[in-house]
C-alpha cells in the first residue's frame, strides 16, 4: 500500500491555508500548533534518546518534543507529529506514536505520510519554486550551498531536509544533490552560517522547557483555591524552572500534599 502523496500535499497546504501563513515558511510552528488547540510540550530529554511523540489524552490531541535536539530538527519533528495528529488520531483513539528515527519510513505507511506530510507543510513545492525564482533569483541547477542556508532560514529546516526535497521534488538531480551535501560537509553548517552573518539558533538545540499555559493558570489556581498544598505547587511549578515562593499566602493552611498525578486528574 502506497501512500496518497497528492492528497498529502494537499492537506498540508489547507492547513497553511487555514493559519493563512503570508511567508514562504512557517515562522513560528510552536504558536501554529497551540492555535490548533493541540497541547505541545517541549522538553530537554536529552540528545539521541527521542524525537518526539503525540497522543490523544482523556480526548485531547498532545504532541511532546524533545528541545535538546538542534532547533531545526525539533521544527520538523513537530510538522511530522502534526502528520500524526492529522491522520492517525481522527477518531481520538488513546494510541501514541514514539519517534526515533524520523526518516526511517520504509516499513510503515503511518511514518511515510507523516514525514511527507512534515516536507510539504514546511517546504511546499510552490514556496520552493518562488523563493528560489524571485528571491535568490536563481534556476534550480544554480544552487549552492549559501542559497541552501538562505533557503533552510526562510523555511526554518535543516540544511540536509532541504536538499532531500528540493531533490524529492525535482528540483534538482542527484549530480547536484551530492554536489550541495559536499559543499556543506567540506564547510560545515555553522561556517556557511557565518559567511552570510546569519542567526544560528536553528543549528543549536533550544534546551527549553515549555509547556500549555493552562498547565501553570490550574496548578496556581488549585493552589489558591486551597485545593493542595505549597509543597504540591512547589513540586510542579519545579517542574518549569519557576521558583514558587512568589505565589506563596502567608496565611495558607497546609493539608496533605498530594501526588503530582492527583493534581492534574481533571485537567483538561
Amino acid at each position: 500500500m502506497r501512500i496518497d502523496t497528492t492528497e498529502i500535499e494537499d492537506k498540508a497546504l489547507k492547513v497553511r491555508q487555514e493559519h493563512n501563513v503570508q511567508t514562504y515558511g512557517i515562522k513560528d510552528i510552536f504558536s501554529l500548533i497551540e492555535q490548533r488547540g493541540i497541547h505541545l510540550i517541549r522538553y530537554p530529554f536529552g540528545k539521541d534518546t527521542v524525537l518526539g511523540f503525540s497522543t490523544v489524552f482523556e480526548g485531547k490531541k498532545v504532541i511532546v518534543s524533545n528541545s535538546s535536539e538542534i532547533l531545526s530538527r525539533e521544527i520538523f519533528t513537530i510538522a511530522h507529529e502534526l502528520g500524526h495528529i492529522l491522520y492517525d488520531f481522527e477518531d481520538n483513539n488513546q494510541d501514541i506514536k514514539i519517534d526515533i528515527n524520523i526518516e526511517d519510513i520504509d516499513e510503515s505507511i503511518s511514518e511515510s505520510r507523516a514525514y511527507h506530510f512534515a516536507n510539504c507543510f514546511l517546504m511546499p513545492e510552490e514556496e520552493l519554486n518562488k523563493f528560489i525564482k524571485y528571491e535568490l533569483k536563481k534556476k534550480p541547477k544554480e544552487l549552492n550551498a549559501i542559497d541552501i542556508v538562505r533557503l533552510q532560514i526562510e523555511f526554518q529546516v535543516s540544511y540536509a531536509a532541504m536538499v532531500k526535497q528540493l531533490y524529492e521534488i525535482n528540483f534538482i538531480d542527484y549530480h547536484k544533490k551530492n554536489e550541495l551535501f559536499n559543499d556543506r560537509n567540506n564547510n560545515t553548517s555553522k561556517y556557511l552560517f557565518k559567511m552570510i552573518n546569519a542567526d544560528e539558533r536553528l543549528l543549536n538545540p533550544a534546551e527549553v522547557i515549555k509547556v500549555p499555559s493552562k498547565y501553570l493558570e490550574y496548578v496556581i489556581s488549585n493552589y489558591e483555591n486551597g485545593y493542595i498544598p505549597y509543597s504540591s505547587l512547589e513540586k510542579s511549578l519545579a517542574l518549569l524552572g519557576i521558583d514558587a515562593s512568589i505565589f506563596k499566602k502567608t496565611d495558607n493552611n497546609e493539608g496533605e500534599e498530594l501526588d503530582l498525578d492527583d493534581i492534574f486528574e481533571e485537567f483538561e
